[in-house]
Parts: C-alpha cells; sequence; structure tokens
C-alpha cells in the first residue's frame, strides 16, 4: 500500500493594531498528492512562546515517538 502521509504546517503571524502579537496555525494533510484532504486550524497564539509550544505539539502529533 502506498500512502500520502505528508502534512503541512503553516504560521501566519501579524500584529494587531495595538501591538498585541497573534498568530494562526493551519495544518493541511496531502491525499493523493494532487489535492488537500482537510485544511484546519490547529491553534491561535497570542505570544511567540505559544507559537513554538503549538509547533512542538503539532509534531508530536505528526511524527509520534520522535525523538526530542
Amino acid at each position: 500500500m502506498n500512502r500520502d502521509l505528508s502534512t503541512t504546517l503553516l504560521i501566519r503571524a501579524w500584529l494587531e493594531n495595538d501591538d498585541r502579537f497573534r498568530a494562526r496555525l493551519t495544518s493541511a494533510r496531502g491525499g493523493n498528492g494532487e489535492e488537500l484532504e482537510e485544511d484546519l486550524t490547529f491553534a491561535v497564539a497570542g505570544s511567540r512562546g505559544q507559537v513554538i509550544d503549538a509547533v512542538r505539539k503539532w509534531l508530536d502529533d505528526v511524527v509520534p515517538g520522535g525523538t526530542p
């Protein structure tokens, strides 16, 4: 069986009008290599630290049991 298990994480970060940090992390899982099967907001963040934590969680979900 040849399955495409690829996935992508897009991080969009910006500053609000009052200079508050904001970020949205969107995950997209590949299907047959031509189109995405799902595209969903994985996390929202209000600080750089929250972005890093969300990326770590996303990696843990994508590659369970990976090395730290």
